[in-house]
């Protein structure tokens, strides 16, 4: 099987596919060892998402965009990146939860969908986007 070009979203789907199992499953476990109920399924969301992120930052670095730039640039700018998200989709997750009263496995699939998709423009735009670093003739 034939992987679709470095950087395209094709390439970010089959990549965060496996980002988000483990996403999922760390979600899954803390959903059963912490209390229920009130915002706890949040807690685990974000638990879940600060621990997949750094996963997800490799996956993606080398996986997805196959990635030249330093580290030294790449893990700050993803983790600032999944910084954002992750106090972003906590909001949201609350919101379809606790205030909606949502299912929370529906609620953690459209999430995941919605906050997936601003994180491969982000990724793509900032942390992986390849730079020119020849000197001017």
């Amino acid at each position: 099987m034939e992987l679709p070009e470095h950087g395209t979203f094709s390439r970010y789907v089959t990549t965060a596919t496996v980002n988000f199992v483990a996403f999922y499953g760390m979600w899954e476990l803390f959903v059963l060892i912490l209390p229920e109920g009130s915002y706890w399924p949040t807690v685990s969301w974000s638990i879940a998402w600060l621990l997949g992120s750094y996963l997800a930052h490799w996956t993606h670095r080398i996986w997805t965009f196959d990635s030249g730039r330093d580290i030294s640039w790449t893990i700050p700018a993803s983790m600032g990146l999944y910084t954002i998200g992750w106090v972003g989709s906590s909001a949201c997750y609350y919101v379809g939860t606790v205030s909606w009263s949502m299912d929370v496995r529906l609620v953690f699939i459209a999430n995941s969908s919605l906050w997936g998709v601003l994180n491969y423009l982000g990724q793509r735009e900032i942390a992986f986007k390849e730079v020119n670093t020849s000197p001017l003739s």
